[in-house]
């Protein structure tokens, strides 16, 4: 049976190209004669509207592939090793594995309805605001990620055939350094930045499951990536809109005595990747939390700014701004970053003439109450 190994894959993983080797059909006239598709694309969407991640798919946990199968339908010097693999995808071309007929056909149905999905619900969240789009690739990437952990723990040649569909360059499992800062750039963390790394011959040390931790950070830029939409997709649309746009009202922002003509302009950017939804990095975080902490805003009020975002979770959102205002740990509020500290981590995007966003809110105070 023809590309046998890979539909149990393409079922776990539609975002992979080379779904095309198995697949090609009319989005359009597929969308209208499998309704259970789009259905199942909405409900994806829904979820993540709400921050969650539906998991009721057409995934098939069985897996093939050819390593240590006997059938020797092709003859390829990287089939078991994968780190050379140019995607040709003949090896699973040429698969003559026998399968009850009632088998191949559930595989191949399942795959193509999880490709559909994917498609559909890209679609859906192309056509909506930056905020359902950025909750999406961030939960959508989440799951994926966990379907790829396991099947590392399994088998590592299926790690190894999404990461070079992805585009990841291996070496065992070093990254090349092209694809780790691709990555690595977009996660602020002290252990993910080039100078605390080995690097030998180009590539980066890094494990297994930091290679599955690349892999979901590429693949959620991938997801918040516009695509084409389709009519079929539009009554999906205006449904979730409505939902959506009732979700957004939950996170209106109300700075109370906060003066928002006199934010800098590095704070108010960080507000607006917030009202937008997006997926804000730790610095920026700590920074506007802080600052608004420093300039009077209550706990209460910074916690609410952070519902928008897609990786809300509102336990850990208030110990980590009690620990910032003072009120665990050590009992000192931490004060917010310097311009200087701001233009390390790329947080700053003017030359407002001061050392501090503090000094220029309080300059910005001190003239209008002169007025």
């Amino acid at each position: 049976m023809k590309y046998l190994p890979l539909l149990p894959i393409l079922s776990r993983y539609p975002f992979l190209k080379i779904s095309s080797h198995v697949f090609t059909f009319d989005v359009e006239g597929e969308l209208v004669n499998h309704p259970d598709a789009l259905e199942a694309a909405k409900k994806i969407v829904g979820h993540s509207i709400d921050g969650k991640v539906y998991r009721d798919r057409f995934v098939e946990e069985a897996e093939f592939f050819c390593a240590g199968c006997d059938e020797n339908c092709y003859d390829c010097t990287e089939i078991g090793r994968m780190e050379k693999c140019d995607l040709c995808m003949r090896c699973f071309e040429s698969c003559t594995l026998d399968y009850p007929e009632e088998t191949v056909r559930r595989f191949q149905a399942r795959a193509k309805m999880s490709l559909l999905t994917y498609i559909a619900s890209r679609m859906i969240v192309s056509a909506m605001d930056d905020w359902v789009r950025m909750r999406y690739a961030v939960n959508e990437a989440s799951y994926y990620s966990e379907w790829l952990k396991k099947d590392a723990e399994k088998n590592e040649l299926v790690l190894r055939l999404v990461a070079i569909d992805m585009g990841v360059k291996l070496d065992g499992w070093n990254v090349h350094i092209s694809d780790y800062v691709r990555a690595s750039s977009r996660i602020r963390d002290d252990r993910w930045r080039l100078l605390n790394r080995r690097l030998r011959h180009g590539f980066v040390e890094t494990s297994k499951f930091e290679v599955v931790r690349i892999i979901e950070e590429l693949l959620r830029a991938k997801l918040f990536e516009k695509v084409p939409v389709v009519p079929q997709v539009r009554s999906a649309v205006e449904d979730l809109t409505k939902k959506a746009s009732k979700e957004a009202k939950k996170f209106d922002f109300d700075l109370g005595d906060v003066d928002l003509k006199c934010l800098p302009p590095c704070m108010k950017e960080i507000l607006s990747e917030l009202k937008r939804g997006m997926n804000i990095p730790h610095t920026a975080r700590f920074a506007i939390t802080s600052f608004l902490l420093n300039i009077g805003m209550d706990v209460d009020g910074v916690i609410a700014l952070f519902k928008s975002a897609p990786d809300f979770d509102e336990e850990k959102t208030r110990y980590q701004v009690e620990h910032i205002a003072g009120e665990r740990g050590k009992g000192s509020e931490y004060i917010s970053p310097s311009c200087d500290t701001m233009r390390t981590y790329q947080n700053c995007i003017s030359n407002c003439r001061v050392t501090h966003p503090l000094i220029y809110y309080k300059k910005c105070k001190s003239k209008k109450g002169k007025v």
